[in-house]
């Protein structure tokens, strides 16, 4: 080895250490590049999965909030149905409670006309006996004159 030939080895030396550097750095800028690439992408693939996670969480509300009203309706269904119950049992009680006041109203119409006929023979009977007292007044006057020997 030489000195003469150091400073072209050296040059090869430092020639070959900037190829390998060189290619290193290009290796390592690739290698950041897809880095990167890989990075946006699960920034992307992230933000999709948030906005997924978000349209998912407002089906689940909106789901819920469906099952809620769900279990209202049919609470308010079977509440509707006792009432419904209830109802057709009191339309029972009402037509027997309207049958039993027609039936009423006919016994007091009876009783009614009863009454009005027992005043009429009432009032003939008071007629009849007024004249009655009246013929016997008369009687009673007239026998009272032959008694005393007095004539009519």
């Amino acid at each position: 080895m030489s000195l003469d030939g150091l400073p072209q080895q050296f040059e090869e030396f430092v020639e070959r250490a900037r190829a390998a550097l060189s290619q290193e750095i290009t290796t390592a800028k690739n290698i950041i590049a897809a880095a990167n690439a890989e990075k946006s992408a699960a920034q992307n693939a992230l933000s999709s999965l948030q906005a997924q996670c978000k349209s998912a969480q407002s089906q689940l509300d909106e789901i819920n909030n469906e099952l809620a009203r769900a279990s209202t309706l049919a609470g308010i269904t079977r509440e509707i149905a006792a009432a419904g119950k209830k109802l057709k049992a009191l339309q029972v009680e009402t037509a027997e409670a309207e049958t039993a006041l027609a039936a009423l109203n006919k016994q007091r119409a009876e009783a009614d006309s009863r009454l009005v006929a027992l005043n009429l023979e009432a009032n003939r009977m008071i007629a009849i006996r007024t004249e009655g007292e009246a013929v016997m007044a008369h009687l009673r006057a007239q026998l009272a004159q032959v008694s005393l020997g007095q004539r009519p």
